[in-house]
């Protein structure tokens, strides 16, 4: 008889005899799953059938939880896929994000592998953590046919993911995919929801400035004044977008001509972009940010349409950090296009009934504004001496349109100045003369005691001015020859007002 010890030695080999090879043939087993990982990554579909004829766990799992067939999908591997697929891959398997291969099918517009996913058995509404489900992944890549085979799987057509509320139909078209737009619509799709933030999908086609899916949308029923009181409504939106194609369709479904958003821009103030643009603060260059062109088509047709031309904006909108040549609140439509340099704008806004002599604030004018456009774009943050010529003559042409239309040359803002200062700040002697011809004041001293020549001679005591452009010597001499003064630094102090206090 085997005594208790020798019993307990015997079976404790065994024992541990059975764990070596359990953990031999598990090693193995480990070893084959990384190199089947592997295989997949490289999409080397030799090696990944030579390990498959193996039997490896081809539903192991890496850290984050990802699969194989997770990698074949990423890799965008169709062939690899079906191999996995044929044996046995678990075609619902997510990530610890709750990402599936059929969300990664859609991602890459693979729509063979979405249809291969869906004929294997993989859940159309399995979404992720976030929410976002395969049918709002293939809406927002625009692959039209994964779309159509996901919602003929029974795909929830309005579901909404958790961040922001936003349907397959809102990520259709924001990315301006109109045939996915129409698949959905066609699947009863709600084109009246709105996103959390209050965007139904017209709004979004409008952000995305695609026509046709707006078409589609009107035709499934969507309200052409769809609206946010943050970003105003749909033709607000397509302006501040800068599509002037869809902002005339709006404008033929009945669009309100004078919406505007929440600082009371309208879209007829988004037709003078560029103006707009160079009062936001954001510093343009031609080198790696351009101002958006103005929309005169888009002008006209709001005109056409009842616009009111006169309307001003209610508050001053920053959005960057290198200042403006003058604040936005109370500006036209008209001031800005003069901002911009743009008298083409400017006559048609004219003869839509705009007023040439409204003022921005802190008394700014319209002439103002045209006179110091010679400086708000190339040059503006070059500090050269030089203005662009373009630039110089568009300048030019836009004074020329504001007096035509009654502008006086010799209003002063709150500070005192005149448009003189402002084209002699620039640096525009083509300006300077012109206004000199039309009686400008060419020795006109504001409550700096700045004169058209102390800019011009980059010698201000002002510190938001001095040296800003450089000193515009011909500019100075001209200003000489028309009767300018030339005044030092000293006569300017004793025309600025008195420190506080004194």
């Amino acid at each position: 008889m085997t005594s208790p010890f020798f019993a307990s030695k015997r079976n404790a080999w065994f024992g541990g005899s059975l764990l070596t090879c359990f953990l031999a043939v598990s090693s193995l087993s480990a070893a084959s799953d990384l190199q089947l990982f592997d295989a997949v990554r490289r999409q080397d579909i030799e090696a990944v059938r030579a390990l498959l004829d193996q039997k490896p766990d081809v539903n192991a799992r890496q850290g984050d939880g990802a699969t194989a067939l997770h990698w074949a999908a990423h890799r965008d591997d169709l062939d690899v896929a079906e191999l996995l697929i044929g044996a046995g891959a678990d075609v619902n398997a997510a990530n610890e994000y709750g990402v599936t291969a059929l969300a990664l099918a859609c991602t890459n517009q693979n729509e063979a592998l979405v249809e291969k996913l869906l004929l294997a058995g993989a859940d159309a509404n399995l979404a992720q953590l976030s929410g976002v489900t395969p049918l709002m992944e293939c809406s927002r890549t625009g692959s039209a046919a994964a779309v159509k085979l996901l919602l003929n799987r029974g795909a929830s057509v309005d579901a909404r993911e958790s961040k922001s509320g936003q349907t397959a139909l809102m990520w259709a078209a924001s990315g301006g995919h109109s045939t996915a737009v129409k698949h959905l619509i066609d699947h009863k799709a709600d084109v009246r929801l709105r996103s959390k933030g209050g965007f139904t999908p017209l709004l979004f086609a409008a952000r995305s400035g695609n026509v046709a899916s707006a078409r589609l949308l009107f035709e499934a029923g969507a309200d052409a004044n769809d609206s946010t009181e943050e970003y105003g409504s749909a033709l607000v939106v397509a302006a501040a977008s800068g599509h002037e194609d869809l902002g005339v369709f709006l404008l033929e479904k009945g669009a309100n001509p004078n919406a505007a958003d929440r600082n009371g821009i309208t879209a007829l103030h988004q037709a003078a972009r560029n103006g707009l643009e160079a009062l936001t603060g954001v510093r343009y260059d031609p080198s790696y940010r351009i101002r958006p062109p103005n929309m005169p088509r888009l002008a006209k047709a709001l005109l056409a349409r009842g616009a009111n031309p006169n309307l001003q904006i209610a508050k001053n909108v920053s959005r960057g950090p290198d200042g403006s040549p003058f604040l936005m609140r109370g500006a036209t439509a008209y001031f800005l296009a003069a901002a911009s340099g743009d008298a083409m704008l400017m006559r048609i806004l004219r003869e839509g009934g705009a007023s040439a002599t409204l003022t921005a604030e802190a008394g700014i004018t319209p002439l103002m504004a045209a006179a110091r456009s010679a400086c708000t774009g190339s040059c503006a943050f070059q500090g050269a001496n030089e203005i662009d010529e373009a630039e110089a003559k568009a300048a030019l042409e836009a004074v020329m349109a504001a007096v035509e239309s009654g502008a006086d040359v010799n209003t002063l803002n709150e500070d005192g100045q005149s448009a003189l200062h402002m084209a002699a700040f620039t640096g525009a002697d083509g300006v300077v003369e012109y206004l000199a011809s039309k009686g400008a004041k060419v020795d006109l001293t504001d409550k700096h005691g700045e004169t058209p020549w102390s800019m011009a001679a980059g010698i201000s005591p002002v510190l938001r001015y001095r040296g800003l452009y450089g000193k515009h010597e011909s500019t100075a001499k001209l200003l000489e020859k028309l009767g300018a003064v030339p005044i030092g630094r000293d006569g300017m102090d004793e025309h600025a007002p008195a420190p506080p206090g004194q």
